[in-house]
Formats: structure tokens, sequence, C-alpha cells
């Protein structure tokens, strides 16, 4: 087990290249500071990364904010670098993965990341985009997005939405799908919003609730035939289930999937525990703590109630990052988590009970293929 892990530290990379947005979100727990990532510090990361690069393996580096395209200029020579770094590895691919607000896109730079594989997913609320993310001057983003995002489907049309629902806003999640699907959008990833900026009580679950079955009903009506949406929370619920694959494992990278180098060169299980005091594994001069991963590990215990759940492998009651934002534990997992997954893998059954057989074979195909 202690080798996978180390193995799995060096297939994944993600460079925090800036603290720094262009954006206000509601629901964010970052620090925006006027720090960013030096050259110096991204090469010796990419240089530590690429030594532990095999013949054959596949690597990802992931660029990470803040906002990441406000360091456009250096992201496309860390590109190059990396690419050329790597060539001289037989049979490795080399790919690479930008989450953005989309504010900084532009076509020089979509055709730079068509060019290297660099898979662009935006961070769009859909129809709650400007109540919920506005700019740093306080001034309304949706139209000007919305503008990038037919931008990318051009080149991209297979680009991801990254949505987060705020619970103030969730009864808006339905009709952002429909917007999102007359765009051209085919994948939709969505998660509630968690953290001490926001809270979920009754009335919004509820809500949330009623949204979610809108999202079945869409979910079977477009992946119906040969047509295909991905609902990214129903999908990975079916495909882990179909694939005997814990949800965990899978999903959460803490400690030991993604190796996370802040702008300062310090290491990080993940971006959620960016600069917060005691969880930080290490330095790219220091080296991976493994004692540091192993003590952060041992906190991560399988909660009393969660044992004896039927749900339990499908559920990621054992998530780090999404246990801390929500109760400040790692173990510990709130009531509104537990309700919001056993909510998802119901609806996420009742779609594929429907969509499963011979009259939806690319929606077959997704779910079955390797």
């Amino acid at each position: 087990m202690e080798n996978d892990s180390k193995e799995k530290l060096v297939k994944r990379l993600t460079l925090v290249v800036t603290h720094q947005c262009n954006f206000d979100c509601r629901y964010c727990l970052q620090k925006h500071e006027d720090v960013s990532m030096t050259r110096q510090t991204a090469i010796k990361a990419i240089d530590a990364f690429i030594s532990g690069i095999c013949e054959g393996d596949k690597a990802q580096i992931s660029f990470y904010g803040g906002e990441p395209l406000l360091q456009k200029e250096l992201i496309k020579e860390l590109v190059r670098y990396s690419s050329e770094k790597i060539f001289s590895i037989p049979d490795t691919r080399l790919s690479f993965e930008i989450t953005t607000n989309g504010l900084l896109l532009d076509e020089d730079f979509i055709a730079f990341s068509k060019k290297n594989k660099i898979l662009l997913a935006l961070s769009h609320d859909g129809l709650a985009q400007d109540p919920v993310r506005t700019d740093c001057g306080g001034h309304m983003t949706k139209e000007l997005v919305d503008q990038k995002l037919q931008m990318l489907l051009k080149t991209f049309p297979e680009t991801i939405i990254m949505m987060t629902v705020h619970p103030e806003y969730v009864d808006r999640m339905g009709e952002s799908l429909k917007f999102f699907h007359e765009k051209g959008v085919k994948s939709v990833s969505m998660v509630p919003a968690h953290g001490e900026r926001v809270v979920w009580d009754d009335a919004a679950f509820e809500k949330l609730e009623r949204e979610m079955e809108k999202a079945e009903a869409l979910y079977e009506q477009w992946n119906a035939g040969d047509d295909v949406f991905r609902f990214i929370p129903f999908d990975n619920k079916i495909k882990n289930y179909i694939r005997s694959r814990d949800a965990d494992s899978l999903m959460c990278h803490f400690g030991c999937h993604k190796l996370m180098v802040d702008a300062d060169g310090k290491y990080y299980p993940c971006s959620h525990f960016i600069g917060r005091d005691g969880f930080g594994i290490g330095s790219l001069d220091e080296g991976v703590n493994e004692e540091k991963i192993e003590s952060l590990q041992s906190k991560r215990v399988e909660a009393e109630d969660c044992k004896g759940c039927a749900l339990r492998f499908r559920c990621r009651h054992t998530c780090a990052c999404s246990n801390h934002g929500h109760t400040g534990s790692l173990s510990e997992v709130s009531a509104f988590q537990c309700e919001y997954e056993k909510l998802v893998i119901r609806l996420a059954d009742r779609a594929a009970a429907l969509l499963l057989n011979e009259s939806n074979p690319a929606f077959v195909f997704r779910m079955y293929r390797n």
C-alpha cells in the first residue's frame, strides 16, 4: 500500500501559480493575496516531478489559483518546458489541466491549449453567476463569461462546466442546467458550496432535493438514444457502482494521489488545505514528509455511524476536504453531506435503471467503457 501511495505522488502535480483572483465569489474560502509562484519555484517543482516519471507512465500537471490565467505567460512557459523535459522518456503521456473563471480566456490561449493538450474547465454557476460570482469590483460577470464559454466550445466542444451551488440560489440549479444544455455544453460537474461562508438549513436542502429531481429528469431526457449529457454527480455514482469502485479511493486526492505545490514551494495534501496551519506535508527544499502524511491519514477514520451503512462504499464520507469544509474535522461527516450523498445515489440509481438498456447505446457505452 505504501508503494502505491508513493507511485501516485509522482503521477499528478498541481502548481498553485497564484493566490490572486479577479473574482470575489461569495462562497470562496481562499485568501486572495498578492502572492504568485516564481519561475524558479515552478521549474524546481516540475523537475522534481519529472524525475519520478518512468517509461510508459501517464503524467498530469494542473495549474491552480486564485485565478491561474493571471499567470498566463508563466503557464505557457511551463507547459513548453515540461513537454520538452518529458519528451526524452519513452512512451510517456503528459497532459495539462486548468480550471478558470474564464474572464481572461482569449483565442490565442485557447489555440495554445489545443496544441498542447490542456484540458480547460470553466467555473460557471449558470443563472446564479451574477449574484454569487462578481468580479473584484462587484460587477456582474455572467454576460462576459457566457461569451468566453461560446468561444471555448468552438474549439473544445467537450468543455466541462464546474458549477457550485450556493444555498441562497439553489432554486436556480435546474434552469442553469437547461441554460448550459442550450449553449451546447455536454458535461456539468456540480458541488454544493461548503465552508464557513455558507449555511445549508433544512429549507435550503428541501430546495436542493427538488432541483436534483429536476436534474434527474433532464439527465434521463438528454441521455436518451444516442444523445449525451454528463451530469458528473450522477455519472460518477453509476460508473463506480458498475465497476465496484470505492467513491473516495477514486475521488479524494488527499495526501497521496495528487501532490499540490503552493506558490511558496510548500506541499499540501489538497486544495482545500492550502495555507492552513498543520496541513503542510513538506516542501520542495525538504521533500515530502511521509510521517506528516501518515499522521494526517491516521485522522481520517471512518465515522461509527457510517460503518454499518449499506451505501458506505458509494458515499464520499471519508473525503477529507468535504468533511473539513462542513464540520472542521477530517472524519466527522455533516448531516447535510450524509443526506446529500443519499440523495445523489438514489436519483442516480433511478436514472440508471431507466437508461441502461439497448435503446440508449451512448449511455451504456459511457458507463461500461474502461
